[in-house]
């Protein structure tokens, strides 16, 4: 559990993404596009997995990148799977 704060709760979070045997570390996310903290180029339709990490607890969602990740681009659009890991 997080460090109580008033207003609410403070958490270690982390984020990656999971290709083959590579992992990248997520700097930003929503429901729909995240950014990488590193580059890196992946072809459309890259069938990929986010690792979110919680205080040490690890969930794993699977995904598929539609349009692949280009060098140099921000946001990268994403579609869950909604297979189970």
């Amino acid at each position: 559990m997080g460090i109580h704060r008033e207003g609410g709760y403070s958490a270690t979070v982390e984020g990656f993404l999971l290709v083959g045997d590579s992992r990248f570390r997520l700097a930003k996310t929503n429901h729909e596009k995240f950014i990488l903290s590193e580059p890196c180029e992946l072809p459309p339709g890259t069938e990929a997995a986010f690792e979110i990490i919680v205080d040490g607890d690890v969930d794993t969602t699977r995904i598929t990148l539609p349009d692949g990740i280009v060098l140099g681009q921000g946001y990268v659009r994403y579609e869950n799977n909604l297979v189970p890991f």
